[in-house]
């Protein structure tokens, strides 16, 4: 059938060296890249973001065919991390997310500064749009204080570790009541996971949550469907192309997959095998649906096949740290780009003779390539 051809297909990926591209910051030192999207603006779509650890936001044209060419546009958007992006759909915008509190629009064309969203006390960790609608920010804010609060005060029993060399000058984050990540079901519809509480929580943003005297209440949540006892949080939320699935990335090493169309709660299959030992471990679905990549903090990257959870996954092998963010190309299925805190960002391209590769000579211009997760390695808390 044509799905196990693509199957074997994802054997071919591969990165190669002129692909392994080095994370810099002001001084020109290596730092971890933190978020990394794709355009999805005509004409831009093989254009990569990328942001990092001391603000800076690089443009990659992935179709280069020279090393030289392959950054086009380069700025420091925030004198402070930026530890997510996204670009305004089918627009030359984009969006970062910073340890300074702000979040900035960028037009990447005339390289310019838009307007900067104020409000946050805290880091901002995550950034969406919804696909419908490209006037969210001229639309009036509707917060909603205290989504994820936690009543119970205890700390959590494992502590995640402490992000290694870490020279951003955020104020460290009370994890207990943070809001982890956001994302936009449709322009009336948001989805947001927090650190310790282990519920996804599904906003109607209609409502007025400031009238709200108590912590406010959701309109669908999807609790911790585990069973690991320790507090748990997500730190990944992504939708299929057809907003009707989300696939939320838990701490507990599991990836859960919830249908937003059905009225049951339970997740309707659970992807394992991988290591989320931190909240910046982000996944991707790939172009058709098919596919589900995400990081990991043994130092791969993960593919799982939507259809069948428990096959074995594949494994991108090449890094050296834990995999942060990874975009699959939305339009462009030969493509993954992972960010690591190795400080480099990879490119992963689908080679059609992966036989020719084997030769010594091929052999030696490649950092990165596929291997077959075994069975009984597969682990996880659902």
């Amino acid at each position: 059938s044509s799905a196990l051809g693509l199957q074997y297909l994802l054997d071919s990926y591969q990165c190669s060296r002129e692909d392994d591209l080095l994370s810099y910051g002001e001084t020109g030192t290596p730092v971890p890249p933190f978020g990394c999207a794709f355009s999805s603006a005509p004409n831009l779509e093989h254009v990569l973001a990328v942001a990092n650890e001391e603000g800076f936001v690089r443009l990659y044209d992935t179709e280069a065919q020279t090393t030289n060419k392959l950054i086009f546009k380069e700025w420091q958007a925030h004198s402070n991390a930026v530890f997510d992006l996204a670009w305004v759909p089918g627009e030359h915008k984009i969006v970062t997310a910073s340890g300074d509190q702000t979040a900035k629009v960028w037009d990447v064309r005339a390289g310019e500064l838009l307007g900067i969203c104020k409000g946050h006390q805290c880091s901002l960790k995550s950034v969406a749009f919804s696909r419908f609608e490209k006037d969210g920010f001229y639309r009036q804010v509707n917060q909603i204080s205290g989504a994820h609060n936690v009543v119970d005060k205890h700390t959590p029993c494992k502590p995640k570790k402490k992000r290694q060399n870490l020279r951003g000058f955020a104020p460290l984050v009370d994890f207990q009541q943070s809001v982890t990540v956001v994302l936009l079901q449709d322009e009336h519809t948001l989805i947001s996971a927090g650190a310790v509480d282990g519920v996804i929580k599904v906003w109607d943003l209609r409502k007025n949550y400031a009238a709200y005297r108590q912590d406010p209440v959701p309109c669908k949540s999807f609790c911790y469907p585990g069973t690991s006892t320790r507090k748990l949080g997500y730190s990944s939320l992504v939708l299929d192309s057809t907003s009707s699935n989300l696939f939320a990335n838990c701490t507990d090493d599991s990836i859960y997959m919830f249908s937003m169309t059905s009225l049951k709660t339970a997740p309707v299959a659970v992807f394992s095998g991988h290591q989320n030992s931190t909240f910046y471990i982000k996944s991707s679905t790939s172009p058709d649906d098919q596919f589900l990549v995400s990081g990991s903090s043994d130092c791969n990257a993960y593919i799982w096949k939507v259809s069948e959870p428990s096959l074995p996954p594949r494994i991108l092998h090449g890094h050296s740290q834990e995999v942060t963010s990874i975009a699959w190309c939305p339009s462009d299925f030969t493509k993954i780009a992972t960010c690591s805190d190795d400080n480099t960002v990879r490119i992963w391209r689908l080679h059609r003779h992966p036989e020719e590769q084997k030769s010594t000579s091929n052999k030696i211009h490649l950092v990165g390539w596929v291997m077959q997760k075994e069975p009984e390695e597969q682990h996880g808390a659902g």
